[in-house]
């Protein structure tokens, strides 16, 4: 999930935009969208994650209310997602339509779920768009973004270095990490603080390089494999050990996104494990930066190297919401405009077939696209874990990364936070 470089330290930033009021600017009172729009007032609540594009979240939001001035989006904008739908649905003020993350996150919401198989958008949906929003043969989705992850890296510190090329194997990856050192250039500056950092994308990496993730973690599910059983673990903690040895050692467990975001951004480290979501915050910082993003290799065969692509999040409509048909007449508004607010503003990389990528989406979803097209990517396979998995072994990675637990010890404790989520 893309992030934000706020001051905020909390887990959760919400922002709250009422759209009548965004940028003080007043609804068109003569426009063709106002005469049209002489209905009852409503709110449409809206919950959603990418807070690092909240301010376009609120444009949006208000260009809405301008072409149907009855209605307001309440939206909030934030960076626990899962905690914030938990704590609305409890309460009983539920979202009409909200974030949910793929294939995890729709099947435990699918009760709750508006079947958007019908609507007239659906057929502009990419293929690889759907197997993450469809249980049953029903169709619950509005694919928000593809996006991709690495290492993102500074070429200029890499030319610096002497390094000519990205690595592609495990065995380069090291090289290259020596000779950064020696020419006294930081590697990284990783956030570890941060769950979806190393709990969800780095610990992610084993489980999609696995020959067949689903049917591995389906074992798993049924405890009749155990997280010991994933391949390449032993080749992960090398990776994982390479950014503690070469970043911020055991301090790592302290460093935010918002920092990580901001070494990297300001030339003082030579990569971040990070995505394309994160273009907008190293531009805004440093808009000359010259960097690229490559896949993080964890054998020495090249050809096995290849970049996690997936569809993160989904808009899903409460089936239980008073405003059902204002929030499918919101989200069919969003794909009609969707080449202006999703890719034009928000420079999310689309998940349409009538939404075009453009040059203005920058080097990290060029560079992803390069993976796209010759087919070296793997799944986001943390998507099939149990709900909330990511933060749980984020714990037991940090007291890995901080030397209180071995790595036998650790992936012990991460297969008791697997059995006991499934028995829940």
């Amino acid at each position: 999930m893309r992030k934000w470089m706020s001051t905020v330290t909390a887990t959760a930033l919400m922002v709250t935009i009422l759209a009548g009021c965004a940028g003080g600017e007043e609804a068109p009172k003569t426009s063709a969208s106002s005469q049209q729009s002489t209905g009852p007032k409503i709110t449409l609540k809206l919950i959603q994650g990418k807070v690092e594009v909240t301010d376009q979240i609120k444009q949006m939001a208000a260009d809405y209310t301008k072409d149907n001035p009855n209605v307001t989006i309440d939206a909030q904008v934030v960076r626990d997602l899962d905690t914030m739908l938990k704590t609305r649905f409890a309460s009983g003020d539920e979202p009409d339509v909200f974030f949910t993350k793929s294939f995890s996150g729709v099947n435990d919401w699918s009760e709750r779920l508006l079947d958007l198989s019908g609507e007239p958008w659906m057929n502009q949906v990419m293929d690889s768009a759907m197997p993450g929003m469809t249980i049953n043969g029903k169709k619950y989705g509005f694919p928000t973004a593809m996006e991709g992850y690495g290492f993102i890296y500074n070429k200029d510190l890499f030319a610096k270095a002497g390094i000519d090329k990205v690595p592609t194997t495990l065995t380069e990856l090291k090289q290259m990490n020596e000779k950064l050192k020696a020419a006294g250039i930081p590697s990284y500056a990783e956030a570890y603080k941060e769950g979806f950092v190393l709990g969800r994308n780095l610990f992610n990496l084993p489980f999609a390089y696995a020959k067949d993730s689903t049917d591995l973690i389906g074992k798993i599910n049924a405890g009749t494999a155990k997280v010991q059983d994933v391949p390449l673990l032993d080749n992960f903690f090398d990776v994982l050990d390479m950014t503690v040895k070469y970043g911020k050692g055991v301090e790592s467990v302290g460093v935010s996104y918002d920092n990580q975001v901001a070494d990297f951004s300001s030339g003082k480290t030579a990569m971040m494990q990070q995505g394309v979501w994160t273009i907008d915050l190293i531009t805004k910082v440093n808009p000359k930066l010259n960097i690229g993003m490559f896949a993080i290799p964890l054998t020495d065969n090249p050809s096995d190297t290849k970049l996690p692509v997936g569809i993160p999040t989904y808009y899903v409509i409460n089936k239980n919401s008073k405003q059902v048909e204002e929030s499918k007449k919101f989200l069919i508004w969003l794909h009609k405009n969707g080449q202006k607010y999703l890719v034009d503003s928000m420079h999310l990389i689309p998940a349409f077939k009538d939404m075009k990528a453009t040059k203005e989406l920058g080097p990290l979803a060029a560079d992803m696209n390069t993976y796209v097209e010759k087919n070296q990517t793997i799944p986001w396979a943390y998507s099939l874990w149990p709900a909330g998995m990511d933060v749980q072994f984020t714990k037991a990675l940090q007291a890995y990364v901080g030397g209180q637990l071995t790595k036998e010890k650790t992936l012990e404790e991460i297969q008791k936070m697997w059995t006991t989520a499934v028995k829940k």
